[in-house]
């Protein structure tokens, strides 16, 4: 603190009117700069770098989040339980899990879907990518397996042999370990000739079986062509035998050969 005193009246000191207005006037400037300098404290410290303020620190909002591995896998099974819905018998799936040490941003939509080639039952990959807000791309493996009834040999079944209900027996299994092609249905053999004998047992494939004979060679048949708005129909003679579904072929009365699918009661279509 500063006083402005005459220090010769009685030893004390004393504040003189004469005095007085430079005592105001220094106070009044002692007073401004004492603000002054106060302000200039407060404007520095609001100028100063955040890192200055305080110690650095990465919100937990701002920070990136990592893709759930799990959540890969469960998408990775919907889709596959989607796509086998409709598929006869008991469906297993088996995800394989992914690496623990794999990491990928999360995604907002990850989207499943099969690679070209890949199938839907047996051992298989599941494709998952993401479009945002990183693109990336993972394959999940699984393991689908597909227990249902296929059928198989009741008794030996000997080469030539046209199959009756009789021979058949239904046996249950996952068809998804055996090679494409088993038969699941007694209505696709009933009635077909063996091609190679079978024991007891031995499950049934297309392969083995040779559809029933709907056309001999030589006989006369009844050839329908088909097509839009219209129906045609004449006769011709059989050129070679055919099971049903096969490719036949006829001649017809004025010389032509025509080609068709072999039908029950010796029937050759032609669709248009």
């Amino acid at each position: 603190m500063i006083s402005v005193m005459n220090p010769t009246k009685n030893g004390k000191a004393v504040l003189t009117r004469k005095c007085l207005p430079k005592a105001l006037l220094l106070l009044s400037f002692l007073t401004a700069g004492t603000a002054f300098a106060q302000s200039a404290v407060i404007q520095t410290a609001s100028l100063a770098p955040a890192s200055m303020q305080a110690p650095y620190a990465v919100s937990a909002q701002n920070a990136p989040q990592a893709q759930s591995l799990d959540e890969l896998g469960l998408i990775a099974e919907q889709f596959l339980i989607d796509k086998t819905r409709d598929l006869p018998g008991k469906t297993e799936i088996a995800i394989t899990p992914l690496d623990s040490r794999l990491k990928l941003p999360a995604c907002r939509q990850p989207v499943a879907y099969l690679s070209q080639g890949a199938r839907i039952w047996g051992r298989t990959t599941v494709a998952i990518r993401c479009e945002a807000p990183e693109v990336w791309r993972i394959m999940v493996k699984a393991h689908v397996r597909i227990h249902t009834d296929y059928l198989a040999a009741a008794k030996v079944l000997p080469q030539g042999h046209v199959i009756r209900e009789s021979d058949l027996v239904l046996v249950n299994g996952d068809i998804t370990a055996m090679r494409p092609g088993v038969l699941t249905g007694k209505e696709h053999a009933i009635g077909r000739t063996v091609t190679r004998s079978m024991q007891p047992g031995t499950a049934i494939w297309a392969e083995h079986l040779r559809a029933k004979q709907a056309i001999q060679q030589g006989q006369t048949v009844r050839i329908i062509s088909r097509g839009p708005g219209f129906s045609i129909s004449g006769e011709g003679l059989a050129i070679n035998s055919a099971g049903e579904g096969q490719v036949a072929k006829a001649k017809m009365p004025n010389g032509s050969i025509i080609r068709g699918i072999a039908k029950a009661d010796g029937v050759i279509e032609i669709n248009f």
